[in-house]
């Protein structure tokens, strides 16, 4: 009788898991460790491929995948480390907000962020605090309260 009670009990649990992999359970067996579904945010396009600079450690890669995939916030948002009139070899670097920190108007990867902390501890805060719910107004706010003192600022215009 015991046994048959076990056997029944392993029958229930293999036809939950072969119906759970039939289903869309399969789609999330199938991801890698620290992969999202899509589901998750189906409007940020897949990781972008990142140059080597862009790589440096793995806390500038997240600045730099964040940065590419919220180029519409990261408009809005000033950078205060002085890129906004600073000389990088022979190139004077006009930066208007922070996403050219990280993307060049042209659509190309500016290496600037990937040797600045200051625009990574900047565009890593905002990214927390967006994804705690914050507005992106009032992350404009604590970042221009929290940082503006540290260097001169970007020009940047103000969010919607």
């Amino acid at each position: 009788m015991k046994s048959k009670f076990i056997f029944s009990v392993f029958a229930i649990v293999a036809v939950l898991i072969i119906a759970y992999i039939l289903s869309s359970g399969a789609q999330t067996l199938n991801k890698t460790p620290g992969e999202k579904l899509a589901s998750w945010d189906a409007n940020k396009p897949a990781k972008p491929e990142l140059p080597e600079f862009a790589q440096k450690t793995g806390r500038v890669a997240e600045a730099y995948i964040f940065a590419v995939q919220n180029q519409d916030k990261l408009k809005y948002l000033a950078c205060y480390c002085g890129c906004a009139g600073m000389q990088h070899s022979d190139v004077l670097l006009s930066h208007k907000s922070l996403k050219e920190c990280y993307i060049k108007p042209d659509g190309s990867f500016e290496p600037h962020a990937s040797e600045c902390k200051l625009c990574n501890d900047i565009t890593l805060e905002a990214r927390d605090m967006l994804m705690k719910g914050s507005s992106l107004k009032e992350v404009r706010k604590i970042i221009d309260d929290e940082y503006s003192g540290r260097g001169v600022g970007t020009n940047t215009s103000l969010p919607p």
